[in-house]
Formats: structure tokens, sequence, C-alpha cells
């Protein structure tokens, strides 16, 4: 996701989970190849953390050459950027200045044959790199169609195309079409077209050979479950983009739930994840100066979105974006040196209630679960902003079952909270 999935966003997330693929942000080949000099630039868009791997590279062009060029340059950085799992090209970007000006994201579905160059030539520069060089993998992230080409057939002759003149093997589907006539926005192209899960679990039936992951819709872990078992011939993976990003703690259980392991990475609560952050990011700040402020308290703008005092956490994480000053103004502080952004961001969580703050991974999920349950029975949304009206609903319902669990634990001596649990029923 452009302006979202940074590096540093990354750095956050794998505080949270040292199991989920982390994707960049699309890049631009020609941005890469153009910049190739400016280490700033560079450093920006290619380098990693140590925390990151493993994670894929998105690139965005329509240009073979070009492309290659990227990812040689993208490969031999790896000495201070990390090296790539795998390097993806996007034909699934339904953006006018990528689909309309750029002439690729989406718009390359209508030009399977260009794509098989474009990953063939990708695919060789990886080749040519040297042998003690890690080598990515190459993949396609597309639609399931574009405008009126959008049958099931269509998508399999795109497929079939890519596959018989280029080595790729895997490709992430967005379930959805692009519209790219005009008449859709972007946020349309992510809401409007219906969601077709069929036409991808056909591939992976159609395709045993290829390697399938689904994309589009999916907003919970229970639904990554959800659709993942929903597929007889197993997808190889499921992507979550604006979810995370929305409500990053809710996804602090995805190791536990989906891999069957508790993360023992010391990040148990908000508090946690908010001073280990903060230590990256006064790293980064001293690299960069004050003018990576933004970019660096972004990824935690939405840490207790939904939620009580979720509201006044926003307002915080700005106060200390904009100390930064702006770039017509050199960068400056405004008003002087207000501390180091671990105390700047130790400061701002006194916003919240205490017991948001120290809210466990374990507390978390039970409380989303919840919500999720709500909005299923009721026929309801959550809202965005601040505290909604199902958060609250099942906030209430949360602390009543905590409250009678600890009671029958006290009261008839269980030594499990699992027995309990079983006696509520």
């Amino acid at each position: 996701m452009m302006e979202y999935t940074d590096r540093h966003f990354r750095h956050m997330c794998r505080l949270i989970s040292p199991r989920m693929e982390l994707w960049s942000e699309m890049v631009t080949a020609n941005a890469i190849v153009n910049t190739k000099e400016d280490e700033e630039y560079q450093r920006r868009f290619l380098q990693q953390s140590a925390l990151e791997n493993p994670t894929i590279l998105q690139l965005g062009g329509s240009d073979p050459s070009s492309l290659a060029e990227a990812v040689k340059i993208a490969c031999d950085s790896q000495s201070w950027s990390g090296s790539w799992n795998g390097i993806n090209l996007n034909c699934g970007c339904p953006s006018d200045k990528v689909s309309l000006k750029g002439c690729f994201g989406a718009r390359l579905m209508e030009s399977p044959t260009l794509v098989s160059e474009c990953v063939s030539s990708m695919s060789n520069a990886v080749s040519s790199l040297p042998p003690s060089t890690p080598k990515p993998e190459i993949s396609v992230k597309c639609r399931i169609g574009v405008d009126s080409n959008d049958s099931y057939s269509d998508l399999t002759n795109f497929i079939e195309s890519v596959t018989a003149n280029s080595p790729v093997k895997t490709f992430q589907i967005h379930a959805r079409k692009a519209v790219l006539d005009g008449t859709f926005s972007p946020v349309d192209n992510r809401t409007i077209p219906p969601l077709k899960y069929e036409y991808v679990y056909g591939l992976c039936r159609d395709y045993p050979d290829l390697e399938f992951h689904l994309n589009g819709g999916v907003m919970s872990l229970t639904q990554v479950r959800e659709v993942y078992e929903g597929s007889e011939e197993k997808l190889k993976g499921v992507m979550v983009g604006r979810s995370i990003v929305s409500q990053p703690w809710y996804w602090s259980n995805l190791d536990y739930v989906l891999y069957g392991e508790v993360p023992s990475n010391g990040v148990e609560s908000r508090r946690d994840l908010v001073l280990k952050y903060a230590e990256h990011a006064e790293e980064e700040e001293k690299i960069e100066g004050v003018k990576a402020r933004r970019r660096l308290i972004r990824p935690l703008v939405n840490l207790f979105n939904g939620e009580e005092g979720g509201k006044k956490w926003r307002q915080k994480c700005d106060e200390i974006m904009q100390s930064a000053g702006s770039k017509r103004k050199g960068y400056a502080d405004r008003d002087g040196d207000h501390g180091s952004l671990t105390e700047l961001l130790t400061e701002a969580l006194k916003v919240m209630p205490e017991e948001a703050v120290e809210r466990s991974r374990l507390d978390t999920f039970e409380l989303m679960l919840l919500k999720e349950k709500i909005i299923k029975e009721q026929g309801v949304e959550g809202g965005g902003g601040g505290i909604d009206k199902v958060a609250r609903q099942a906030k209430a319902v949360w602390e009543a079952e905590r409250k009678e669990r600890e009671r029958i634990m006290k009261e008839e001596d269980y030594g499990h909270e699992d027995e309990a649990l079983q006696k509520i029923g």
C-alpha cells in the first residue's frame, strides 16, 4: 500500500508478528533506476530493518529493461538493506496515475505478453546475480479482470499466457476486477466490484502446479481462516492490507491463531509495542533528522483505533509529527526541544486508559471476537474514528464475562482459567 507499508510500518508489524510475510509499498522501477545515486531516496524505499524478513519488494512498471535494472539495484543494495525474499510485479493497482498515465498496474492485465516479458527480464536479472547473493522469487500481483474482460476464462488466459512465456509460478490475486474506464476511483475499485473468491479457488483447482494467494475484503483473523479453508485445493496464502493499517494491534494474535505459535519477542501489550518501536524510531531520526518524524510516527496513529481515548491518542501522535515543522520551514522544531521520541510517546500514552495500554494480546483478541459476533448478529458495522457503539457493547460483555470467570475461579476453587471458561459455557 503506497504511503503506508513503508519500512517503519513494516518494523512495527514485525514487532507484532514474527511470522507474517511483509510487503513493501509499490515502488516504481523508474524511480529506483533514476535515483540510484541518491542514497537518501534509495535508503527510504529499499532499506529494511533487521527485523523485517521475510519481505517482498513490490515494483511498478511496464518496461522490461527498467524493471530488470531495478531488480539488480535492489539486490545489490542488500549489504545495507537486507535481502528480499521475493520481488513482485504489480498488475493490480487501479490508480489513474498508474493505469492511465503510467500504463502499468492493472492496465498490464490487458497485455499478458508484455507482463511475460517484464517478469522474464526480472527473473534473468535475478539469475545473473553473484552466486553468494540470495535469489528472490519473482511473482505477479493482479486482479481477476479488467473492465469487461472479467470472466473466469479471461483470467485463466492471462495466467496461462504469463506462465507459458516466463518462469513465474506464484500469483497474488485481488478477487475483484478493476474498472479503468474513468468512472471508478481507486476507493471505488476497492469496494464496488464484487468479490469473486470462487475465481481464485478455481485457479487453485485448475492449476495445481502454481501457487495462489488471495487478496481482497479480508478484514479479520476469522476471515483469514474461513477464506483459507474455503478452498479444497489450498491457497498458498491470504493477503491483508487495510485492516492491518486500520487496527494493527488486533493482528497481534496472528502467529498464535494461524500458526499455533506464541511470539516470544517481548511485546505483550501496546505499551511494550510503543516503547520497542520508539527505539527504532530514535535510531532512524539520528540518521535522517527530525524531517523523518512524520513518517516515523505515522505507523502508530491507529494503534487504539475504535477504542475509548483513540481520538486523543491520534491527536497526540499528530502533535509529535507536527513538532518536526515542515519542509517549507526546513523541518525546524517549532517549539524547541520536546525530548526524545521515547519520552514523547510515553507521555502520549497517558491520554489512554491504563487498562487499554496494558491490555494483553489474548484480551484484545477476545474483545475483537466479541465485536465480530455482535456485528454478525446485529447486521451492523463498527465505526472508524473514536469508540463506536459496537466496541462499547463488546467491552461491556467482555468485562461481564471476565468478572463471572473470576467469581467462579474464586468460589469454586478452579485451578485453571480454562476450567472456569468451560463452566461459563
